[in-house]
């Protein structure tokens, strides 16, 4: 019997890294926002925290999952595991784990009663492995969605249910807490209980155990929410790989940090009141112009990189200095900033293409500092290491 996942009761997570110092998991996956969190908690949590959280739950399990895995380095860290596996059970509770370190699964066996197996080309590649070590084990898949619209999201429900089929257990599609689209479920369901998705709101509403116990929101950022407060305010100008993914998420899905002008030091108070950010302030000097600030949330999620300037002209004229066509495009209040000089067409098939171009001629660079030439010759290697071809 599988776990109940309905919303009418928060699920219950407790949230490892056993590592004293660092991040314990080998992998560097790009919907995982917890490496750098601040709420990231550093060796196991203490027996009567983990009593006084888990007593609260109305469900029959508790989950361990990341932040880090749970099995990472079993022969160094498991007797901490199985510290809290036994002071989970001692109160009547099943245990679910969430990991992607299925070498150790086996030796799980009557030990924990879930275990959910979070898919990747690797994972993939090994189940092959040891499947057959898994006899009698509760075992389900899990996949975390790419962050897309609904409509792209569909047009891989037939890769979704060749994957159930080839597993031949459940298969749990997660959304993505990076995702700045809203997905409408209705038009994703595949009409059966073998495949099911968990909808981000799931995990923001569930209760977590980290260093603090605390419910989703006040330890994962809500990246949509924070998007539709970016996109919509008319004192930003949204660049960088923001702007690409609203372009054309297809292609790119991802993007690391936010990039943004602000035209008012008043965002910052905003993001800092309703989603937990905190900005230091990272120009050359006090009298730089413009002004360069990083934020990071204390909540796990996405860096904004913020500069501050004090004109709609400053802002345009900043973006039409990009060394290239690709980088020639800002949105701001529900609408794209194409550099005239350039055209939109040119800018849009560059994006949505990959294909990009040095633009020629003289480029106004008042606005950048003088350590532009590292600055883009860093672009440069991030863009080919994301597949661009350049043309020079």
């Amino acid at each position: 019997m599988k776990p109940d996942i309905r919303p009418a009761s928060p699920n219950f997570t407790i949230i490892v890294n056993w590592k004293s110092k660092g991040f314990g998991c080998t992998k560097a996956c790009s919907y995982c926002n917890w490496r750098d969190s601040p709420l990231l908690p550093h060796g196991g949590q203490s027996t009567g925290a983990i009593s006084a959280f888990i007593t609260q739950c109305d469900k029959s399990f508790i989950t361990i999952s990341g932040g880090a895995d749970p099995l990472y380095r079993f022969e160094e860290y498991g007797p901490q595991l199985l510290a809290m596996i036994q002071a989970i059970k001692k109160h009547g509770y099943k245990v679910r784990i969430i990991t992607r370190e299925i070498q150790h699964i086996a030796k799980l066996r009557d030990i924990v009663d879930y275990v959910s197996v979070s898919l990747d080309t690797d994972v993939l590649d090994d189940i092959g492995r040891y499947q057959l070590e898994w006899d009698g084990i509760d075992i389900e898949y899990s996949l975390v969605l790419p962050p897309l619209p609904t409509l792209d999201i569909a047009t891989l429900k037939p890769q979704y249910f060749a994957l159930y089929r080839r597993l031949g257990k459940r298969l749990v599609l997660r959304e993505n807490l990076n995702s700045i689209h809203p997905l409408n479920f209705g038009e994703l369901t595949f009409g059966h209980s073998g495949i099911v998705f968990v909808s981000k709101e799931l995990c923001l509403s569930g209760r977590y155990l980290s260093t603090v116990d605390c419910v989703g929101h006040d330890i994962v950022l809500d990246t949509e929410r924070l998007a539709q407060y970016l996109m919509n305010e008319p004192r930003l100008y949204l660049f960088g790989g923001f702007a690409k993914h609203l372009l054309s998420p297809r292609v790119h899905p991802e993007f690391s940090d936010i990039d943004l002008i602000s035209l008012s030091a008043d965002v910052m108070l905003i993001l800092e009141d309703q989603f937990a950010f905190k900005f230091k302030e990272v120009s050359q000097s006090v009298a730089s112009y413009p002004r360069y600030f990083l934020g990071r949330s204390a909540r796990a999620g996405k860096t904004i990189q913020l500069i501050l300037m004090k004109s709609p002209a400053d802002a345009m004229k900043f973006i039409a200095g990009a060394q290239y066509d690709v980088d020639r495009v800002s949105f701001s209040a529900g609408q794209f900033h194409f550099d005239g000089s350039v055209g939109e067409q040119v800018i849009r098939r560059a994006v949505s293409t990959k294909q990009i171009n040095l633009v020629s001629g003289t480029r106004d660079l008042c606005l950048f500092n003088i350590n532009r030439p590292i600055v883009e010759q860093r672009h440069k290697v991030k863009l080919l290491r994301k597949g661009f071809t350049i043309n020079e």
